[in-house]
């Protein structure tokens, strides 16, 4: 095989001679409508293929572009090591809120300590703010300002408790630094050094290109399975999060970025980006694992920055996954074997990606055979990620108590309310064409869902988008003359909304 860039392999003779075949079989087996891999093993090229289609028609290529999701992580923190190479900034010294004078946290001697190493390991132990920021058309730097309002345990961390928002702060700070954006520094410092002109950002400006891959999902497994594939769209809104997981690319741009991680930053023996930062960030920070693990991989799952570090039957191994709605990503580089593998899928679920790199270790390097990855793992893998799909659609919430009506009519819980980490919601009561009676409608941003009484004053709801389902939980707060003020908001997490402008009703109350 001979692809713009690489080298022919060596001789013919090649482990993974019936590859193809084993992955098409794997791809149908976890109801992937199309994929893409590629395997650089010392430098060439010895596989790269595409699999099923991109879109409803077109086939899906080595060539064709996919969102990378959280693998744009490792690139927030390689242009953020050329910060410190310059001089510019430092991992674990000066605090963020130096660098951007807009991201405090909620105590203040914690943002006086906060470093781009705290952010970047995941160790901040900020709650998800992913609902918050999903699909807002707010500034990021407003966003940000919105994190001083969200209560937070003051105490650092050794434990990865991994969030976007993080990133997001971390790539805004770098970007102050720099006197630019966000996207322009990465661009600059990352992708033109290292020639990787497949890669950039947003499925925005991926769709202007034409061999990009369309977003699917399933309504099960079973429907993944058999072919029945929901087809998705590509936002028109750009990320708010966006250096926490917004970068596209393809799996031979990803080979190649692999590599230059692997050899430190070098590139056809040229050093193109700063060795001790790409060391510093493929350093252990924080530990995603550190009990339970089989005795294929290292005893603790450690979290360097935008990397995971680990081993795999005694080889070192640096891998991240990414997941946005519709695509899954995976990158694993095998140091000791001098072998990077990119897998790109257009679903969201599906465990095929991650167990596809041990596969090929496993025949190409000749290790033990300790487990089926393809026609076992990832298929229990995928079950259980549709299993948790159908659970965030039924919500976790207290048992129902029957037959407990709510202390007001509809028509007192009609009003504006608001949170200083959230935003706005609405809440409307209306009699809408597919019903005969009036309802109250939840509407946040573009959510617009039916809220149904559950007991008392607690209404379920959900917000629901393309590969997003997750039930939710309303219940209203009354002040001691039986106002209501406010409510809280149960998903993943407690969020509080007050109302604004309250005004009692008393009619409304009865």
């Amino acid at each position: 095989m001979q692809l713009p860039g690489y080298s022919e392999p060596a001789t013919n003779s090649f482990p993974l001679a019936d590859l193809k075949e084993v992955l098409e079989k794997a791809r149908v087996y976890c109801g992937i409508p199309g994929m893409s891999v590629a395997v650089l093993h010392k430098g060439k090229l010895i596989f790269a293929e595409g699999f099923g289609k991109r879109n409803e028609q077109e086939p899906f290529t080595v060539e064709t572009l996919t969102s990378i999701a959280s693998i744009t992580k490792a690139f927030t923190a390689a242009a953020i090591g050329e910060l410190v190479a310059d001089g510019k900034a430092d991992w674990d010294t000066t605090p963020v809120n130096k660098y951007l004078p807009e991201f405090e946290v909620s105590d203040p001697v914690l943002t006086s300590q906060l470093t781009f190493a705290d952010l970047l390991s995941h160790r901040t132990g900020l709650p998800s703010l992913d609902f918050a920021w999903f699909r807002s058309t707010e500034k990021r730097i407003d966003l940000i300002k919105r994190i001083r309002h969200v209560p937070l345990d003051p105490k650092l961390r050794s434990k990865c408790d991994y969030n976007n928002i993080m990133y997001a702060v971390a790539g805004e700070a770098a970007a102050n630094i720099a006197g630019t954006s966000y996207e322009r520094l990465v661009e600059t410092k990352i992708l033109k050094p290292l020639g990787l002109s497949n890669t950039g950002f947003s499925v925005t400006e991926m769709k202007k290109r034409p061999n990009h891959a369309m977003p699917y999902d399933a309504a099960s497994f079973e429907d993944a399975q058999k072919g029945n594939f929901i087809l998705g769209y590509l936002d028109h809104i750009y990320m708010s999060d966006a250096p926490a997981g917004d970068l596209y690319s393809n799996v031979l741009d990803l080979v190649r970025w692999g590599r230059i991680i692997m050899k430190l930053g070098e590139l056809d023996g040229k050093q193109v980006l700063n060795k001790e930062s790409v060391t510093e960030t493929l350093s252990g920070h924080t530990f995603m694992e550190k009990t339970g693990r089989s005795s294929e991989f290292a005893p603790a799952l450690a979290y360097g920055f935008g990397w995971l570090i680990d081993s795999y039957k005694g080889q070192v191994l640096y891998h991240h996954s990414g997941s946005n709605a519709g695509f899954i990503s995976n990158l694993a580089i095998y140091p000791d074997a001098d072998l990077v593998i990119a897998h790109l899928t257009n679903i969201q679920s599906t465990g095929l990606p991650a167990f596809t790199s041990y596969y090929i270790a496993d025949e190409l390097l000749g290790l033990p055979k300790t487990q089926d990855w393809l026609s076992d793992a990832a298929i229990k893998d995928t079950q259980v990620q549709y299993d948790w799909q159908a659970k965030e659609a039924k919500g976790d919430f207290p048992e129902q108590q029957k037959d407990r009506p709510s202390s007001h009519r509809l028509e007192a819980f009609v009003g504006e309310y608001m949170s200083p980490v959230f935003g706005d919601v609405s809440i409307c009561l209306e009699t809408r064409d597919d019903d005969e009676t009036e309802a109250l409608y939840f509407k946040l941003r573009m959510f617009d869902s039916k809220m149904v009484h559950y007991h008392y004053d607690s209404f379920t709801t959900a917000a629901i988008d393309f590969a997003v389902e997750m039930a939710l939980l309303v219940t209203f707060q009354t002040s001691a003359d039986g106002t209501v003020v406010g409510f809280e908001l149960k998903s993943d997490e407690i969020m509080v909304f007050k109302r604004r402008n309250v005004t009692k009703d008393k009619e409304a109350q009865e």
